[in-house]
């Protein structure tokens, strides 16, 4: 069942009727007068480290039971990028998605006497390396470098930024909690709640398989896994994944789309390219199999692993019940856990070599475009849900069935009940016909064609790095699978034009302990820019299978401009019972719900928290605070927060979390970084080992 909202068409426009008109964009080129524009703050960060600064109440009043810490995880550019006094940085002047970054934790700390900020760059061992490799150091020839999403080194590897979620965990022992700050591309790192420094990596290189790739790289191996890792306060255990791809599986997609794109149109050369493309699959099945062989090509897997915060992972692969191995194709940002089942998902964030290398030649503009359409390809229509019985998972064995469910639409960010003796409750944010892993190049053209403000620095293009938007009105859904048959029984879908547009983040009373029922949960949407509807986006995605607005209609909204919004979810009705639209000129993000007794289980008795960015007079570029009540997102916010001075810059958020008291780590468990990198330095010339010695080790032994 879906429920859509009445759309009305912005009164200022005309929709075209005619049923013959080209769907091909690039050529439109309306000149439109958006009424919401993205903020240039959107687009900048700050490295700076600061401890315990206060935030002053800028309107309204701070709420005197909004108590606990908030913790905000962000992306914040490279170590070469260097702050200058007076000047924002702008992390994605190179080109770069603005989620590619180091890792920054940015804590909030609810006192009586108000709200005090401190944030840390997290400092893993790739860090110093990264640092002490800069261009006119000892080190440059290793230097690492920015491209698309991820920083790279040919003799050192990949960068773990840790940059996108903070997980609180209490394990059987643990008098208070613990954190661990995570992102797709990387191990899971524990941080210390206090002084917020990196302490250990989850697990040692040697419980995590790598990424095969097929050339050699250095000792930072590319480990890929999930941003949102399930703790079960049930049991006190950790479930996670770490997943991989063979080079048939990383290469099929822009096979599929280099064949459509030569034959497209031709009824002939449609014919011989299927013919050509079955040959063409034959001969990288081959190849993929010769590699893997000499240890290149890898292959498919999914390992289940369970931590229990003292020893060892556990792991099992992943296999359906053919015995075949689980096959991603796309990624795994979230693992689920019910009383009796673990949630595995191959989520909408696609990883393609266009997100790696964004721009191959660079100055040749029209090049790049062709390169782009050539290889590029639209994330897939459909998700892959696959289910583990947690009565399956034997310790003495290393694999365990997991059963396949598809439900139509792409999901990246989910919700599932502990409670599932009367199905396995998923509450999803449908991002259809909306790709987070796209973002504006300096070669992009967009539709409609904005207005084209100054840029904010000579270097750059204005939105270079930020989200492409959404090419669609997006869904929240709830759906229920029968784990006896593995079948929907029941599906809901809700959509709003007021709110709905690219729901990204969410919030609920589930940051804790895993809610036997999620009656409530807060959405924060992205909204639709004009400014960020690239031609190449809106091209990709005109003939989406699902489309619930006709393109057109879309790009009528987005000239418009649909800002960011607040709502809240009645999960049990499947409707939208609150909302909030930010004003223009605002983007609202990153929300956390905070409750007003940590006893509570009332889902809406609490605060919403979020962190909002905008241009203020005179250039000036602001990120605040601003605290909502959590039953009543319409009125606005109650208090507004921020630096008199203007010097914390948040600039792009991305997850959050909460806990209601801080002390130091006392955990035990660690991961000594010399006795976790020695073995993969055996191999590795002089200097790389010279590095470690000089650079990298001595910051974990002193």
């Amino acid at each position: 069942m879906t429920t859509r909202y009445p759309v009305s068409t912005p009164s200022n426009f005309v929709l075209s009727t005619d049923k013959a008109a080209p769907l091909e964009l690039v050529n439109n080129k309306a000149e439109i007068t958006s009424t919401v524009r993205f903020p240039d703050a959107g687009m900048i960060t700050s490295r700076e480290e600061v401890t315990d600064r206060p935030l002053q109440v800028l309107e309204g009043s701070l709420p005197a039971d909004l108590t606990g810490h908030i913790i905000f995880m962000s992306p914040a550019g490279s170590i070469d990028m260097q702050e200058q006094a007076g000047k924002p940085l702008y992390p994605s002047a190179d080109g770069t998605s603005l989620f590619n970054g180091d890792g920054m934790v940015r804590r909030f700390d609810c006192r009586p006497e108000g709200i005090r900020y401190t944030s840390r760059l997290l400092k893993t061992p790739c860090y110093y390396a990264d640092a002490a490799s800069r261009p006119g150091t000892r080190y440059a020839d290793l230097k690492f470098f920015s491209s698309g999403l991820a920083r790279f080194s040919f003799m050192l590897g990949f960068r773990d930024e840790i940059n996108t979620a903070c997980i609180p965990v209490k394990f059987t022992g643990d008098r208070h909690w613990r954190l661990l700050a995570s992102w797709d591309a990387g191990r899971p790192y524990e941080i210390d709640p206090l002084s917020l420094k990196v302490v250990t990596p989850v697990g040692s290189n040697q419980e995590w398989r790598e990424q095969k790739l097929p050339f050699r790289y250095g000792p930072f191996r590319l480990v890929t896994t999930a941003t949102h890792h399930a703790y079960d306060d049930h049991t006190q255990e950790l479930w996670t994944v770490n997943w991989g791809k063979s080079l048939l599986t990383m290469v099929s997609p822009l096979v599929i789309q280099i064949f459509r794109s030569l034959t497209r149109g031709n009824p002939l050369l449609e014919f011989l390219g299927k013919i050509a493309f079955w040959v063409m699959m034959q001969v990288l099945q081959f190849v993929s199999l010769i590699l893997h062989v000499f240890g290149f090509g890898g292959e498919d897997f999914v390992r289940l692993m369970r931590w229990d915060g003292q020893g060892e992972l556990k792991g099992w692969k992943v296999v359906l019940p053919t015995g075949l191995p689980v096959q991603i194709e796309q990624s795994m940002h979230q693992v689920g856990v019910t009383r009796d089942h673990i949630v595995l998902m191959d989520t909408s964030f696609k990883l393609g070599p266009e997100q790696l290398i964004p721009n191959p030649l660079p100055g040749n503009t029209q090049t790049e475009r062709v390169i782009r359409k050539v290889l590029n390809y639209a994330q897939f229509p459909d998700t892959n849900v696959y289910i583990v019985r947690r009565s399956d998972l034997d310790p003495s064995k290393d694999k365990v069935v997991a059963h396949q469910v598809k439900i139509k639409r792409e999901i990246a960010h989910f919700r599932v009940d502990y409670d599932d003796s009367n199905g396995i409750v998923l509450h999803v944010a449908h991002n259809n016909a909306w790709d987070p892993s796209e973002w504006p190049q300096a070669y992009d053209n967009f539709v409609p064609s904005p207005p084209n403000p100054a840029p904010v620095d000579d270097r750059i293009d204005r939105l270079v790095g930020m989200t492409v938007t959404t090419t669609d009105l997006n869904y929240l859904g709830r759906y229920v699978i029968n784990p006896k048959n593995w079948k929907i029984t029941e599906e809901k879908r809700v959509s709003d034009p007021a709110c709905t547009w690219a729901p990204a983040l969410y919030a609920d009373n589930g940051t804790l302990t895993a809610p036997e029922h999620y009656n409530t949960i807060y959405w924060n949407a992205w909204g639709c820019w004009d400014e960020l509807m690239t031609e190449f986006i809106a091209n990709l995605y005109k003939k989406y299978k699902y489309r619930q607005l006709p393109l057109q209609e879309v790009l009528q909204y987005a000239s418009k401009g649909q800002p960011a919004s607040l709502c809240r979810l009645d999960t049990q009705s499947m409707t939208i019972v609150d909302q909030y639209a930010f004003p223009s000129g605002y983007f609202g993000n990153s929300p956390q719900f905070v409750p007003r007794d940590a006893n509570s289980s009332d889902p809406t008795d609490g605060y919403l928290v979020c962190g909002v960015i905008f241009d203020g007079a005179e250039g000036q570029l602001n990120s605040q605070l601003w605290v909502f009540d959590a039953k009543n997102l319409a009125q606005g916010p109650v208090c507004k927060l921020g630096d008199s001075e203007g010097k914390s810059l948040f600039g792009l958020t991305i997850h959050t979390t909460w806990i209601p008291e801080i002390a130091p780590r006392t955990a035990s468990y660690c991961i000594p970084v010399r006795s976790d990198y020695d073995p993969l330095l055996q191999d590795q010339p002089e200097i790389v080992r010279e590095l470690f010695e000089q650079e990298v080790y001595p910051h974990f032994e002193a």
